[in-house]
Order: structure tokens, then sequence, then C-alpha cells
């Protein structure tokens, strides 16, 4: 059995220039700019840096790297040239950049998620090149993933890809094909997952499976009703391992995801809310997390030889509006990192111990 590779997402909206995500806004991501709701939500906080940028980024890999992450998938968002989506969405790719530039980039692994989510859809040839032509740049990066010899790369919406596409098979494979290319013409071969929701299983006839070689899930919740209290954080845990059981009978192989949190308390927001993980409640839902991929069918990223490498990502690094938190924080501090290496990567804790005891 291979060694479980963990990863965690990455999300790059975190910049100076107003409008931002640490301001309140009246409707969302409007133009119109409110308070600053950090004073109120002091654990969410980061301690590596509060905007994105090369210090910033520098420091995480760092840390990241330190306590045992070996990839982070960065979200990248299509922009027409000189246009915006959104206020201020063309800073949300500078991450790749900054991590390609950073001294610390050896240490960890990365690839690309091409976040397809409305507004940043993509849906004519001219868009589909100019996406192209933009992730040439990284994917040749010597830290860019790759799994039994094969680079990963993911859209983040699979639904909203096949509906972008005109719900046309062969468009779809084609635009895929497109992808497998110019990784090939880097000397590459490529694997593509797409996102699919937790309890949307993938039979063999979906379109997905036709079309994609593996699935995963950035975030998903229980459907329950918003009240202003928190639901217990178990019952996060228990969506996500539902989600496992379900997925491992699908047609491709399926990375499951494990959240570090979903409270999006400082944003407009319509879906419940749940209490932040303590010490002990994010360790078991790791132990559980490790237990069903050395268990459990189909979780993980394809090889070649159809068995599948055992791998998992966290929602999330830095999503800290909505509440998915690994990044070290005010208050919780290191914790979620420290758990996470002592359940993936125990030896590395082993030797630091060893090295405090032992100094040379």
């Amino acid at each position: 059995m291979d060694p479980i590779l963990s990863g965690v997402n990455y999300f790059a909206g975190w910049w100076k220039p107003l409008p931002n995500k640490w301001h309140r806004h009246a409707d969302s991501f409007a133009t119109e700019q409110g308070s600053d709701w950090r004073p109120d939500f002091p654990e969410r906080v980061p301690l590596l840096g509060e905007f994105n940028c090369q210090e910033t980024m520098d420091r995480e890999l760092e840390a990241a790297s330190a306590y045992g992450v070996d990839f982070l998938p960065i979200l990248w968002y299509y922009n027409e040239p000189n246009q915006e989506r959104e206020p201020n969405s063309r800073f949300l790719n500078r991450v790749f950049d900054e991590f390609v530039d950073s001294p610390m980039a050896d240490r960890i692994n990365f690839f690309m998620e091409f976040c397809n989510h409305p507004p940043f859809e993509v849906t004519t040839n001219q868009q589909w090149q100019e996406c192209l032509d933009s992730w040439e740049k990284y994917i040749t990066h010597p830290s860019y993933l790759k799994v039994g010899g094969r680079a990963v790369f993911k859209v983040h919406g699979a639904q909203y890809f096949i509906e972008q596409n005109g719900v046309d098979i062969s468009r779809c494979v084609k635009q895929l094909d497109s992808i497998r290319e110019l990784f090939r013409q880097h000397g590459m071969d490529a694997i593509i997952g797409a996102g699919v929701m937790a309890a949307d299983h993938v039979a063999a006839g979906n379109p997905i499976a036709k079309v994609f070689d593996f699935t995963c899930t950035y975030m998903d919740l229980p459907d329950l009703v918003r009240t202003e209290e928190d639901y217990p954080y178990e019952l996060l845990g228990e969506h996500c391992r539902m989600a496992r059981r379900v997925h491992s009978k699908d047609a491709i192989p399926y990375m499951p995801y494990l959240p570090a949190g979903w409270s999006p308390r400082p944003w407009p927001e319509t879906r419940p809310f749940f209490a932040f993980p303590n010490r002990d409640e994010w360790r078991r839902e790791l132990e559980l997390m490790k237990q069903d991929l050395l268990t459990m069918p189909n979780l993980g990223l394809p090889l070649r030889n159809g068995s599948v490498q055992p791998a998992f990502n966290c929602y999330a690094w830095n999503e800290f509006g909505e509440g998915g938190i690994v990044a070290p924080t005010h208050i919780t501090e290191y914790m979620k990192l420290e758990e996470l290496q002592c359940v993936f990567k125990p030896e590395t804790v082993r030797k630091k111990t060893e090295r405090a005891l032992h100094p040379a």
C-alpha cells in the first residue's frame, strides 16, 4: 500500500485593495464596502500573513511542508484580459507566481484547480484557449503534483463543466483532451478530475465517468435548516464519512474531502453554521479518514495499473470567511496541522521529538 497523500485546498482571495474579503459587504462580494470583520472573529485571523503576497506564501509553504502536507490544490479563476468577473478578481491568480517564485516551492507539491463556477465560467473556444495559454507557465514547475508519473489537474465543478459545454459529451472530451495534449507537449501524461457533491454516486453510465479520470469534493455540508446556533462539528464529519461510503462504489476513483470547518458568519449566508472542531474532534475525523483510505476501495487518485493511490484533501487552508481553516490562526494556532501530522506523518513527529531530546 502506497503512503497516504494529504492535501489542503488553497484559496488566494485575500488582497489589500478595497473591496476585499476581510470587510463586510452589503451583498456578498458587491462593491459596497462595509466594516472590517477581523476584530469580531479573532480565531480566524491567520498567524502567517493576512494578505496573499510573497512573504505570506513563503511562510505558509514552510509551515505546511514542515507539518507533512503533501500537496496544495490551488484555485485558478478565469477573467477576460483586462477585465474582472468580480471586483479585484484580477488578484486571484497571482498565487501561482508567488508559489513558483518561493524559495520554499521545492518542499511541497501543488496542482491547478480550474474554478468554473459562476461568475467564472468558460464557454467559448477563445476563452478556453486563453485558459490553456495561462496554465502552460505553471504545469512545468518541478513541484507540480504527479501521481504514478502522471500530472494531476482538476475542474472544480463537473456538472458546471458539462453544462457549460452544452451537455455535449464530445465537446467535453475535446476540451479535456486539449489539457492532456498541453501536458504531453511538456513530456507528461495527465489525469483530470472534477468536483462532485458528497451524496452524488457516479455510476458507469454517468457522463462524469465518461469524461473524467477521478472525482473529488471541494466542500459539501448536510442539508439542514439554518439556525442561529451552531450545529455540532460531528455532523460535518458524518457527512464526509457518508461521501466516502457512497463514492467508494463509483465507476471512477474518488479523492475524499475533510472539512476543517464551515461557519461563514462574517459573510451573508443562508446555509447552516457548524461549530469549529476541537482537537479531539479533529483528530477523530483524521483517524477515521485514514482508516477508510486503508480499507475502502476506490478512494484516492488513479494509477496506471488500475489501482488507486490513497489520497485526500482538506477544506481548506485559508477559507477564513467560510470557516474552512487549516492554516495557523490566533487562538487555535497550529492545532490542525499538529494533528494532521500526528495521524498521517507520525514518523516526522517522532524524529522531531528525538532531535529535541538529543540535540546534535
